[in-house]
């Protein structure tokens, strides 16, 4: 027991004696005495130049501590590149026995550093040493040649075991200046850590303040960040994460339209797993503008095969609002509510090769899509299904003027007027170019140029610019359409071909809100082709060409009664003029039907036939799309009529086809568009009495002709008459001559033999 008792006493006589030379070296000894030292060494062994003007005071035990003041560092004979006002930090020596790095403080306040980058690249913080390394990269090549090959697949993450109550960073001034780029950037930031220790998490703030601009301090922007979060990193597991992250920033700069710009970023989570490439971002939300994107997003093996999903929604916002904000003007619309509400969510996942979406809703005003795509990247290929409901395109284009109106009601009317050259296109050919996939749309409850749309489908393939429709279907005004239609701008004219097959529709309603144009009512059946060029309203209607084959059933002429159309003109031959309160303003009919030839807008139907009760129609004349105008010249065929007695007629005329002219534009009345045409009226009725002469002339005719028959059938008969009785007394003569003759024939025999 003598031996563990004089141990002890040894061991506490050496611990004393450490205590003792601790306190004589912080007592009696100066550590400012080796400032020389110290820069001696940093000059001779890095190339570094010190400036130790501020007190250097330390500390042993139970920590190792530092604290220098107003220190400044060069490269070489260079300007200082680093200063500190202050610098501390305190180190635990007991746990280093353990592996163990304890520190309670690391402190840098009022740190600056210059750094600069001249004309030619160079950067000041760079030392010639470091310099002369890189341009001569041939020895070490040679060395780490020579090196096995390390093999870093699978080993741990080795650190140290550190502890840290606090990293602080105060008033930190970074100016970063470019003359190769023409950029300067001055930074002021602070830091602060808490709590640093391995797989637990500590929090974390840090606020900057940036200032950019060019050399001459112009286009200057100058930005505030504050970000604060809590980190988690697990060295063995090789894992890092990030929670609670908030990141505030405020942007002030000339060109922006909003200054200054407030933005947030909030981040649940995000966790990095560098054994398995994972990055995992845990509701990232971004708010700026009144503009709210809340993403959810994952992505694996993000070196070796990179594949992600993720979601994303933004919250309810007004795109009015926002463009407004950004100075951004929007064209005048129909409505001045459209464009003020918009929300979104979609799922979506891919790889670096392909990306699927499914679904996509976006909620746009009173009209809701949803849409699911699948786009291959290499090469660019995409199918897109998209659906949808109640939307109103209409309340986003212009207002309609009434100025085309009042130019088509002017004198100057009557002269075409000069091309607009500065007509926007409709299509975007460029765009269309670029174009490869597969679309199908399936809408409900459209409007579209005031034309109301039941429901609508349709599957388009795009390539290279050629856009195909096969088939669009849509159900339309108690009927039904399908198109077959392409879009080509492969050249420079665009060229558009439309096979349409409609059936049933109600042509009054669909023209009354396409054209606000009521001149025909009925069920119309249509099908045929036609071809259009350009890419303007103006230029389509113009080159407009095709073949259609029209039907209408049960309809009427609306605004125009053609039954008092001819009877006007019947009045008018006889001085007479009807009761305008006994007739209807329209003509009904059974059937319409006419093949309509399109050429350059201009529809001439030949064939035009009308059939109603007591009455038939034909026609023929050219309807102008380009000049909005027709110039008809139609035959009406009917029975009179019992409403007026200024229209009787009688059973001859019925068989009569009585001329009408329709003459005008389409925005003219409807009632004063057709006219009968009175000289053809009169030429009609001339017709008719020339008619009517040539049948008394042809019975006269017959008449002589009889008589002169009968005369002649007389005479012959008298003739006969006179040639029988001749004939009869010749033969009399003859049988009297013969008698004799035979009596004397007689008498000589008689004679000779007797």
């Amino acid at each position: 027991m003598v031996w563990l008792k004089r141990l002890g006493l040894g061991i506490a006589a050496i611990v004393a004696l450490l205590i003792a030379v601790i306190i004589y070296i912080v007592v009696f000894i100066d550590p400012n005495d080796f400032k020389k030292e110290l820069k001696d060494v940093a000059s001779k062994q890095a190339g570094v130049t010190l400036r130790l003007d501020g007190d250097i005071s330390w500390s042993f035990f139970p920590w190792l501590g530092l604290e220098l003041a107003d220190i400044g560092v060069a490269l070489g004979d260079q300007p200082e590149l680093v200063q500190f006002g202050k610098a501390e930090f305190g180190l635990a020596i007991l746990p280093l026995l353990s592996q163990t790095v304890q520190v309670d403080r690391v402190k840098l306040i009022d740190l600056k550093a210059n750094l600069a980058v001249d004309k030619q690249g160079g950067q000041n913080w760079v030392s010639a040493i470091t310099a002369d390394s890189t341009r001569s990269p041939n020895t070490v090549t040679a060395q780490t040649t020579n090196e096995p090959s390390s093999t870093s697949s699978s080993a741990p993450l080795s650190l140290p075991n550190i502890q840290l109550d606090q990293l602080l960073v105060q008033n930190a001034i970074v100016q970063y200046r470019d003359e190769q780029n023409d950029v300067i950037l001055n930074t002021t930031l602070n830091l602060e850590l808490n709590n640093v220790r391995w797989d637990e998490a500590w929090p974390m703030l840090l606020d900057v303040s940036l200032e950019t601009s060019n050399l001459a301090g112009q286009n200057k922007i100058n930005t505030d960040v504050v970000l604060g979060a809590n980190l988690s990193i697990f060295p063995e597991k090789e894992v890092a994460s990030l929670e609670k992250i908030t990141l505030k920033t405020n942007t002030v700069a000339d060109f922006l339209p909003v200054s200054p710009l407030d933005a947030s970023i909030s981040i649940e989570q995000v966790n990095v797993n560098l054994p398995q490439e994972n990055v995992l971002i845990d509701r990232a939300q971004f708010d700026t503008l009144g503009v709210n994107l809340l993403a959810t997003i994952n992505a694996y093996q993000i070196l070796s095969a990179p594949a992600f999903d993720g979601t994303l929604e933004l919250a309810q916002m007004n795109p009015r609002d926002l463009l407004a904000l950004l100075s951004i003007e929007l064209p005048e619309m129909s409505d001045s509510k459209a464009l003020t509400s918009l929300s979104a969510n979609m799922s979506l996942s891919g790889t670096a090769k392909k990306l699927q979406v499914t679904p996509f809703e976006l909620n746009f005003d009173e009209t809701t899509f949803n849409t699911t795509a699948q786009v291959d990247l290499e090469p660019l290929y995409w199918d897109v299904s998209l659906k949808g409901n109640a939307l109103d395109v209409d309340r986003y284009l212009p207002p309609k003027s009434d100025e085309p109106e009042a130019a088509i009601n002017s004198p100057e009317a009557t002269s075409p007027p000069p091309a607009d050259t500065s007509i926007e296109e409709l299509l975007p050919v460029e765009l269309i170019r670029t174009l490869n996939g597969r679309v199908s749309v399936e809408l409900e409850n459209l409007k579209v140029l005031n034309l109301k749309l039941d429901s609508l489908t349709a599957k388009s393939t795009q390539s290279n610019g050629l856009v195909k429709l096969e088939p669009l279907n849509v159900d339309l005004y108690s009927g039904s359409a399908q198109l077959n239609a392409n879009v080509d701008v492969r050249k420079n004219t665009p060229i558009i071909t439309v096979h349409p097959d409609v059936k049933n529709v109600q042509i009054r309603p669909l023209l009354n809100d396409f054209m606000e144009l009521e001149k025909i009512a009925g069920n119309a059946v249509i099908n045929g082709s036609i071809d259009l060029k350009g890419n303007s309203v103006d230029a389509l209607m113009s080159s407009l060409s095709g073949d259609l084959l029209v039907e209408v059933k049960e309809g009427a002429l609306v605004g125009m009664n053609l039954t008092k159309t001819v009877c006007a003109g019947i009045a008018a031959t006889r001085s007479e003029s009807l009761s305008q309160s006994a007739w209807g303003e329209d003509t009904p009919f059974e059937l319409l039907t006419f093949p309509a030839h399109i050429v350059n807008g201009d529809v001439s139907t030949p064939g035009l036939a009308i059939t109603a009760v007591g009455l038939q129609v034909t026609g023929n004349g050219v309807i102008s799309l380009p000049d909005s105008s027709l110039n008809y010249k139609t035959h009406v065929a009917f029975a009179g009529s019992q409403l007026d007695n200024a229209c009787r007629v009688k059973d001859t005329f019925t068989e009569l086809a009585f001329p009408i002219v329709c003459e005008g534009h389409f925005s003219d009345d409807p009632a004063g568009l057709c006219a009968p045409d009175i000289k053809g009226f009169g030429k009609v009725f001339a017709d008719l009495a020339k008619a009517k002469l040539n049948v008394k002339l042809d019975a006269e005719k017959v008449r002589a002709k009889a008589k002169l028959d009968a005369a002649k059938a007389r005479a012959q008969e008298k003739l006969d008459a006179e040639k029988a009785r001749a004939k009869a007394k010749l033969k009399e003569e003859e049988e009297k001559a013969k008698e004799k003759l035979e009596d004397k024939l007689k008498s000589s025999l008689k004679g000779l033999f007797g």
